[in-house]
């Protein structure tokens, strides 16, 4: 495998060994033999979360902001958290109940709370306090769904509103009357 291969592959794996490894077993262990720095796969990752980025802006597909953010998210700089909110703007509506649950975890994280995984703990852990209310304010109007037939989907809603009301509380958010509204009528 020459280098440039591995950068091919290691980009159509969304930079993920995990993915790598699911879809490509031999590639990633070839991939691991060439033993890429650090360094370089930094640049690769950059270059993918641009890629994503300017195919968001383009189509406004919100399955590619999913991958965008697990990629962007290793990095909880600013410069990046930018770029993920630029790229969740420019998703394009309306969007289905399903993709509003999907982009409110991403929002607010997959894992446990403790580990401070999502959008919302990043921009606050990088002293962007007004950009965590305002992405709350987002899952909160994604969220609110009324009357949501299927039942997965309803047990996923009040569950991820349960983790808005920990965390609104955990990082003392203020929010628009607008959207406390919304909030407590749940």
């Amino acid at each position: 495998m020459t280098i440039r291969e591995a950068k091919e592959i290691y980009l159509k794996s969304d930079c993920s060994y995990f993915v790598m490894c699911s879809n490509h077993y031999s590639d990633y262990i070839e991939y691991r033999k060439l033993e890429i720095p650090k360094k370089q796969e930094t640049e690769w990752k950059n270059e993918k979360i641009q890629m994503l980025y300017t195919e968001i802006r383009r189509t406004g597909n919100p399955l590619l902001f999913q991958r965008l953010c697990e990629i962007a998210v290793e990095f909880r700089d600013y410069e990046k958290l930018l770029i993920v909110m630029y790229a969740l703007k420019s998703i394009k509506g309306p969007l289905t109940e399903k993709q509003r649950i999907a982009i409110s975890e991403v929002i607010l994280g997959k894992r446990s709370l403790k580990v401070r995984s999502g959008l919302i703990y990043w921009a606050y852990d990088n002293g962007q306090r007004g950009i965590s209310t305002l992405l709350m304010d987002l899952v909160l109007e994604y969220l609110n769904i009324p009357n949501i037939i299927n039942i997965e989907l309803e047990r996923k809603q009040q569950k991820l509103r349960r983790i808005c009301k920990r965390m609104i509380r955990e990082l003392n958010l203020n929010f628009s009357k607008q959207y406390l509204q919304h909030y407590y009528q749940f």
